[in-house]
């Protein structure tokens, strides 16, 4: 069986679909180690926050006030949850325009007419006639 990316009419949309599901790869793993990077952080933060309220909380004396400390002490955790969803929602809609934009010309090959003036499908009807 031969290979379509060696014949002549099948070249440029072999290695534009190459070309498409590489810039999809790539921009995937990007936003997936920009994700993880932002995860890293907010583990860091949030063990940091855990330790400083833990100490808050050992160190003081009068059990009325453990609840008001409490709550002060969870106020950077709430912080940086907040931030984080925010860098998130930024990040995951980054990666959008990043898929469009590689996601471009493949559908400018796809759409019936936009190859040729008799379309897509007079390319592939002769690899499909019986021999």
């Amino acid at each position: 069986m031969p290979s379509y990316s060696n014949r002549p009419s099948m070249r440029s949309p072999f290695e534009t679909q190459v070309h498409f599901l590489t810039e999809l790869a790539r921009a995937g793993v990007d936003a997936l180690r920009r994700l993880s990077e932002l995860n890293l952080q907010l583990a860091r933060q949030l063990n940091d926050d855990a330790i400083n309220a833990t100490r808050a909380l050992v160190s003081c004396n009068d059990p009325f006030q453990l609840a008001a400390l409490a709550a002060r002490a969870a106020e950077p955790a709430i912080d940086h949850l907040r931030s984080y969803q925010r860098q998130r929602g930024d990040v995951l809609s980054g990666a959008r325009p990043d898929l469009a934009r590689g996601a471009g010309a493949p559908q400018v090959l796809s759409r019936p007419g936009a190859g040729s003036a008799a379309g897509p499908d007079s390319q592939q009807a002769p690899h499909h006639q019986p021999e």
